[in-house]
């Protein structure tokens, strides 16, 4: 019934990503920005724990499952990924710091340039193909036409239309969602994975390692007493992973070599399942505490 959906994923999701970027965009200001760099403890701290820690907690979970070839290949790779999309979405559901979300979702997918090549020769070097490079066409265009942009262009119409731009936002946002809708309902329709393909180990080992990776980029924030808002951006964004740059590479590198295929694409597309689920109860919770925080201050003064 969903057999279109793939061709159509890509550009469902940029449309998706750009529709929301306006929206939250709107409710933003550089001085927003200004602060995560003036103080960048919450940036380090999160970019240091997704692309430098969390690789060897995929490392960790393949000796521990026993995974190897296409499977042990498609962590690591996953591992390696910048934060996606919809990270975003989950940030700016859970209260948390947006502009520090957007700032390491550039950051991460800049370096993702660096690091993918590096995280792969290094930790699945009999693997990995000869040659092997990231597009850096497809990131810089990712980072500069669905992320930076359409974060500009809002900014510039919450500062130029300050009466309009909740309406505006609310409808970007909510479009957003509905997109976010149809590509859960796309994915699931289309029948790209079967869950029991590979027995219950390696979904377990696929679970056990978004779980993980979540709270190791928590940490620091839990043990230093750093704002929730900076935790649940830094939660978010390790486990909210950009799927489709992984599509993109698995599609380049390894969709035609038999051995690596099927294990590569069934664990990208089974941890996207899995991340979506997993972000929920972290959003929630973290949203219940910015409530809660927000009854006890009172009233913020108007931006």
């Amino acid at each position: 019934m969903f057999s279109w959906y793939p061709e159509y994923e890509p550009r469902i999701a940029q449309v998706q990503l750009v529709l929301l970027m306006l929206g939250m965009g709107a409710n933003l200001r550089l001085n927003d920005f200004v602060a995560v760099i003036r103080k960048p403890k919450s940036f380090l701290s999160a970019f240091v724990g997704q692309m430098l820690v969390v690789p060897f907690v995929a490392v960790a979970i393949n000796h521990l499952f026993g995974l190897e070839g296409g499977v042990a290949v498609g962590l690591i790779l996953v591992s390696a990924m910048p934060g996606g999309a919809l990270s975003k979405l989950f940030a700016y559901l859970g209260r948390g710091n947006l502009p520090l979300s957007i700032t390491l979702s550039a950051f991460t997918t800049l370096s993702s340039l660096v690091f993918v090549p590096l995280w792969l020769n290094l930790l699945a070097a009999e693997y990995v193909p000869a040659g092997f490079t990231v597009p850096a066409d497809r990131v810089m265009i990712d980072v500069a036409l669905f992320l930076v942009l359409p974060v500009i262009v809002g900014m510039v119409i919450g500062r130029c239309f300050p009466r309009r731009k909740g309406t505006f936002s609310r409808v970007c946002v909510r479009t957003g969602l509905l997109l976010v809708v149809v590509m859960v309902v796309g994915s699931l329709g289309s029948g790209r994975i079967q869950p029991g393909e590979h027995g219950l180990k390696l979904p377990i080992a696929i679970i056990l390692f978004c779980l993980l990776g979540m709270q190791i980029n928590q940490l620091p924030f839990h043990l230093l007493g750093w704002p929730r808002a900076d935790r649940m951006s830094a939660g978010i964004e390790v486990t909210m992973r950009n799927i489709n740059l992984a599509l993109l590479i698995y599609s380049d590198f390894f969709a035609k070599d038999e051995t690596l295929r099927g294990g590569v694409l069934f664990v990208i597309l089974f941890y996207a399942a899995v991340a979506m689920i997993a972000a929920v109860p972290l959003t929630l919770r973290l949203r219940r505490l910015a409530m809660r925080e927000e009854l006890e201050q009172g009233p913020l003064p108007p931006r």
